[in-house]
């Protein structure tokens, strides 16, 4: 078995009652993650290839952060198994040379959105029947969102610090903004986020996608989203890096997070401290699928792809692109038994306790 399955009270209830299925999956969030996300192309594509994101009754909401933003536009593009397959493509061929500025990592990651969502998708997207598309980034304070590399690393410091004493303190240096299509009646877990809204349009929903996966340090805030409060704009996962919410679908229902470890971490900082995790209830409705430890260790060089590697291989960038592409071509497995497990209905039996 390459997958293991954990879950809430409530989502064991309704699994047990009446499985995973178009009408009980509410919810599909896609966390912050990085290249890890890798690991997970093959579930995505396992979902466009099952019922679970077709003729529903109501929107399937689809919650992204950083990566996970990018990998949720790919869902909703014309051609979704294509699309996603492009943006995979496009993110593990990726090539920095040693020292490179954040404003040329920026520059091309701003191309790679173009080449992956061109309008058409994007007009799709955000006028999808099935699925309502919601994306997290967070508009940053005073001197967090500086692109002088040294002020910005001092101030990230700072908040790091402050993480550990308590989470709160991430609004000093982050606010977050949630950028959604407008509906009129937004999904229960839209409802309860706190932060900021901006309509997510044709016209800036690739300066979003952009802004949701802009790591700090690593690139160059983006400046004054069209919509959105003017200021810097910078990665959704530091205020959301996986859960960092109630996850609540209406009590009958499942909200799905598909992710590359079993522990869940509510934002980028908390990375940094072992022992803290998302609130057990907070995930009363959550269904975690996630690759088991022995799949992982048979991965090239026995680890998921990290952001770390474009260092690690920076001389030698073709090892890097064919471990990732491994990690990707291996996560079909993943694919595999997620649709298998669904089709022969196990997943009741194999769902542990969150």
């Amino acid at each position: 078995m390459h997958l293991r399955y954990r879950a809430g009270p409530r989502a064991q209830r309704t699994l047990r009652e009446h499985g995973l299925s178009a009408a009980t999956l509410r919810a599909l969030i896609a966390p912050a993650a990085g290249p890890k996300w890798l690991v997970v192309a093959g579930l995505d594509r396992a979902l466009l290839g099952s019922p679970l994101l077709r003729d529903r009754g109501e929107p399937l909401l689809l919650l992204g952060a950083s990566a996970g933003a990018w990998r949720a536009m790919a869902l909703s593009a014309r051609h979704p198994a294509a699309c996603h397959r492009a943006l995979a493509e496009g993110y593990v061929g990726q090539r920095f040379e040693r020292g490179v500025d954040a404003r040329t990592v920026s520059a091309a990651y701003r191309v790679l959105l173009a080449n992956v969502f061109p309008d058409d998708d994007v007009a799709h997207a955000l006028a999808h029947r099935d699925l309502e598309l919601a994306l997290i980034a967070v508009r940053t304070r005073g001197t967090t969102g500086s692109e002088r590399r040294t002020l910005q690393t001092t101030t990230l410091g700072l908040a790091a610090a402050l993480n550990l004493l308590t989470p709160r303190s991430r609004e000093l240096f982050f606010e977050r903004t949630l950028f959604t299509r407008g509906t009129a009646t937004p999904h229960r877990m839209l409802s309860q986020l706190a932060g900021t809204r901006a309509a997510l349009t044709p016209d800036n929903a690739r300066e979003a996608l952009l802004a949701s996966g802009t790591v700090p340090l690593y690139m160059a805030p983006v400046r004054d989203i069209a919509g959105a409060p003017s200021g810097r704009y910078m990665d959704g996962g530091l205020t959301d890096y996986h859960v960092n919410q109630p996850v609540t679908t209406g009590g009958d229902g499942v909200a799905l997070l598909m992710l590359h470890q079993s522990r869940i971490v509510p934002n980028w900082f908390d990375k940094l401290v072992p022992l803290r995790a998302a609130r057990p209830a907070w995930l009363q409705d959550l269904l975690l699928v996630y690759p088991d430890e022995r799949w992982v260790a048979s991965l090239p060089g026995g680890q998921i792809p990290t952001r770390e590697d474009f260092e690690t291989f920076v001389d030698a960038p073709e090892e890097r692109i064919a471990r990732w592409q491994e990690a990707v071509a291996r996560s079909e497995q993943l694919g595999e038994q997620l649709l298998e497990d669904l089709e022969r209905g196990r997943l009741p039996d194999l769902v542990e306790p969150l």
